[in-house]
């Protein structure tokens, strides 16, 4: 599963800085002790010379023990002490009735041929307590550069990061048949970002000439072939009124005739294609939906042969702003599919309801997938006059104005629903 890369970027810091953190107050904290230990060792030693020193200047007057302190000692062959090295010990310490640990190290000392075990002692409960609120202290720091350094992080991803998410947002909402132009910032203040930048905007400046020549292509070249084909169309018919022709000449020329009226139809789908793509049908006015609707199904009620029988339910009234003539294909398209994929029942169906034209008719299954039913020339395979461009142009000028459409096939009825709103 993909996450922003902005809470991966913190997850991350999350993850590894406390890991590291700890590492590091685990070593801080033996270093801090072993530092503390040294520093204990140069104390005693310390008290060590000024003990002695001060014994010698007073003759040996010195008093001999301060408990905590020092003491004075002189050697006695039957004791075991342990020279030179700092020692953990306990002193009890009458005043407050408890025994206190402390750090004691004990060395001899000659004078007037005599020996003497001078002992000096420091507290280990304040070294501890030093080395305890150090280490908290250090702690603290840490934590408090921890929840820094993921604000300062993301704070600064954030900004960093800007102009790669406005050129994201620019790019979703590039739409290559509105005709847009994509122009991006050249200069971002990032180096990576600049050149994204440069890359998109070449991409898409590609990418809109290459459309265009395409839709000019196809608009040029379904305009000057609706000429020849007027020609075509006007040769047939003299050639089907000369006198003394026979029945197979009639039939050939007839399929020929068919055949030149799909193509010359499927050029004028092509050029409105082409007309709608290019926007060129900017004219817009307010349509009352339900006239539209009634005007067009009662022309095909009239003129065509054989019409299936037409059933209406208008509960409400739509009203868009639209180009006229687009609204009139969209529909015109829709009820004629209707008719022409229809079956033996010979029924349709025109509802207006909340904001929505369905439009139903009964008729055989789908030889084709129903997610490409609005692509260009798919059709069904049972008419095999059609040019397969009918639903295509419906979903052109739904596109254009925003509209949803759905197609659905459920107990032998075929329904294309269109939301206006």
């Amino acid at each position: 599963m993909s996450s922003p890369l902005l809470q991966r970027h913190t997850k991350l810091l999350l993850i590894w800085l406390p890991f590291i953190l700890i590492i590091s107050s685990v070593v801080f904290y033996f270093v801090l002790k072993r530092h503390a230990h040294h520093a204990e060792e140069k104390y005693l030693l310390l008290k060590q010379q000024n003990v002695w020193n001060s014994f010698m200047a007073t003759s040996g007057t010195l008093e001999k023990r301060i408990t905590g302190e020092y003491s004075i000692e002189e050697k006695n062959i039957a004791t075991e002490i342990v020279l030179n090295i700092p020692q953990d010990t306990v002193l009890f310490y009458a005043m407050e009735d408890k025994k206190l640990p402390f750090k004691v190290l004990t060395k001899e000392y000659q004078w007037n041929n005599g020996s003497y075990h001078v002992s000096t002692y420091i507290s280990s409960t304040e070294t501890a307590h030093l080395i305890a609120k150090v280490f908290v202290s250090e702690a603290i720091i840490l934590l408090v550069l921890l929840i820094t350094i993921v604000i300062i992080s993301r704070k600064s991803s954030v900004r960093l990061w800007q102009p790669f998410f406005l050129s994201i947002n620019a790019a979703e909402k590039f739409d290559l048949n509105s005709n847009n132009e994509l122009q991006l910032p050249s200069l971002t203040g990032t180096t990576e970002f600049d050149r994204l930048n440069e890359a998109l905007n070449k991409l898409v400046e590609n990418v809109n000439k290459a459309y265009r020549n395409q839709k000019q292509f196809v608009e040029n070249a379904s305009h000057e072939s609706q000429t020849p084909l007027a020609i075509i169309r006007a040769k047939l018919e003299l050639l089907i009124n000369q006198p003394n022709i026979e029945e197979k000449e009639a039939l050939l020329l007839g399929d020929i005739t068919n055949a030149t009226n799909r193509l010359s139809e499927m050029n004028k789908t092509l050029l409105l294609l082409a007309k709608i793509e290019n926007n060129q049908f900017p004219e817009t006015e307010s349509i009352n939906v339900n006239n539209i609707v009634q005007e067009i199904s009662e022309d095909f009620v009239a003129y065509v042969d054989d019409c299936p029988r037409m059933t209406s339910s208008i509960i409400d009234n739509i009203m868009v702003t639209a180009n006229r003539t687009l609204i009139e294909i969209l529909i015109s398209n829709i009820i004629n599919n209707a008719i022409v994929h229809n079956n033996e029942k010979k029924e349709i169906k025109i509802t207006i309801k909340d904001s929505k034209l369905k439009i139903e008719n009964t008729g055989n299954p789908l030889l084709v997938d129903t997610e490409v039913l609005f692509e260009r020339f798919r059709k069904n395979t049972y008419q095999k006059n059609t040019t397969g461009l009918g639903l295509a142009l419906v979903k052109q000028i739904c596109q254009l104005y925003g509209y949803n459409i759905e197609y659905n096939y459920k107990n032998d009825w075929h329904s294309v629903e269109i939301c206006f709103s």
